[in-house]
């Protein structure tokens, strides 16, 4: 990576962590702004590289704070994880993973022969629920009424995963850490 790619990498991360900023791109231009940089999308950084500068800006002056956090949006998704065990869900994404922010999207994989299944199952549990669907076909319910901002996105058996997800933590995972 240029040296102008991590710089605009690192004041992104820290744009998108200081602010609880979810839109990427946004902290990708803010941040090559910042250093008189040009916004070609071919000179920012890549998504992975922010994700790496995001990691070190926690070990560098998350601490506990961080730590905390992290801890309950886990603890959060642990709970709505338990009341769907029917559909198999697993924690993705940057909770998952370790590196979210407070800003960051709880996103729990479920498989449903039917998304309404879940919509339902989240209505009942007094959830307010927004459905779309994904880039990829699934359906993407988004809960905004919890302690945290919560995604779920619901799979039909046998429909392929989203492989940007590589860490997968299911009840039992999560329960141990």
């Amino acid at each position: 990576m240029s040296h102008d790619r991590e710089t605009i990498a690192a004041i992104a991360a820290q744009i998108i962590v200081e602010s609880e900023l979810t839109d990427w791109s946004l902290a990708r231009r803010k941040a090559a702004a910042q250093l008189g940089l040009p916004t070609r999308a071919a000179s920012l950084p890549s998504d992975d590289e922010i994700i790496a500068e995001i990691r070190t800006h926690h070990a560098l002056y998350g601490g506990d704070e961080h730590e905390q956090q992290l801890k309950a949006q886990r603890e959060t998704a642990l709970e709505a994880m338990r009341l769907l065990p029917q559909f198999a869900p697993q924690l993705v994404g940057p909770v998952a993973e370790g590196w979210a922010h407070a800003g960051s999207d709880i996103v729990i994989e479920l498989f449903a022969q039917n998304s309404k299944e879940v919509e339902i199952a989240l209505v009942n549990v007094g959830a307010d629920v927004d459905a779309s669907l994904t880039r990829d076909g699934a359906t993407e319910l988004r809960v905004s009424d919890a302690d945290w901002p919560m995604r779920f996105i619901v799979r039909e058996p046998g429909q392929r995963r989203d492989p940007r997800f590589v860490t997968r933590l299911s009840v039992s995972d999560l329960a141990a850490r």
